[in-house]
């Protein structure tokens, strides 16, 4: 992250020395973080001394060294049960939005569909418009393929019971055993893409939410007119943007899970 003109040092050191004992299975003393933070031992005693004093880590007799208390996770905890996906998901969807000013969305499974919390809407003389609320088949779209993907194969399976591989167009996938290969494709990838699968002249491209426990939560996605863009292009120009957006939103939501453009 760039500093700015208002940067504390002071901060920024003392929540890197957190992290590094949050990260460690093991106490580790002055010398130790000194080491690993690249800061002068002075200074970290004078961090530890600080966050010992208020109880955000504790000394161990041995060394001395010290670790993480519990008291940081009294707090934390109280925000990861107050964040929801959506609240988490909102800055990152509407930045994807201004970045973009294509057909941005927040998705869930319901049922055996895609439930959209939010969509926000493409502008230009051609657009899609989609309402909040509206459920979507998900062997045939970005969005269900992520959901399908990280999702348990039991439930795949339910969903083409339930739901059948009705083909939308000519694209559609129509068999269980290419549904799986390409749910496989998606796992290896980190996201999913729509191929004009759903709707003729229609793209899509869709990556994954994870929660606190890294499990999957919803997916963020946007779908493109073929009028304005070609599969290749939205691949290359906005898929980086729409994994950024979930990234950020799975950061949010405390997981530690993320994925990476491929």
């Amino acid at each position: 992250m760039a500093k700015t003109s208002y940067d504390a040092p002071a901060v920024r050191k003392a929540v890197h020395l957190i992290e590094l004992l949050c990260d460690s299975d093991k106490s580790l003393g002055v010398s130790e973080i000194s080491q690993a933070l690249e800061i002068n031992s002075n200074m970290v005693f004078r961090l530890l001394k600080t966050l010992e004093e208020e109880g955000w880590i504790v000394k161990t007799a041995e060394g001395p060294k010290y670790s993480m208390s519990l008291r940081p996770f009294h707090y934390i905890s109280k925000t990861v049960r107050r964040m929801s996906l959506r609240t988490a998901a909102d800055e990152p969807l509407r930045k994807l939005w201004d970045e973009t000013h294509e057909s941005c969305y927040l998705g869930i499974i319901d049922g055996t569909k895609t439930l959209f919390l939010e969509h926000l809407d493409a502008i230009g003389d051609v657009r899609l418009t989609v309402n909040p609320g509206g459920r979507f088949l998900m062997h045939c779209a970005a969005p269900g393929k992520v959901l399908l993907a990280f999702s348990p194969t039991e439930f795949v399976e339910k969903v083409v019971k339930v739901e059948g591989l009705p083909a939308q167009t000519k694209n559609s996938v129509k068999t269980l055993k290419v549904l799986q290969k390409e749910l496989d494709v998606v796992r290896e990838k980190g996201y999913a893409v729509d191929n004009e699968e759903y709707a003729d002249g229609l793209y899509c491209f869709a990556a994954p939410v994870f929660n606190v426990k890294d499990e999957l939560a919803g997916t963020i996605g946007l779908s493109v007119l073929s009028l304005y863009y070609s599969l290749e292009r939205m691949i290359k120009e906005l898929g980086p943007k729409v994994v950024l957006a979930a990234n950020a939103a799975s950061k949010s939501l405390g997981a530690t899970r993320q994925v990476y453009f491929k």
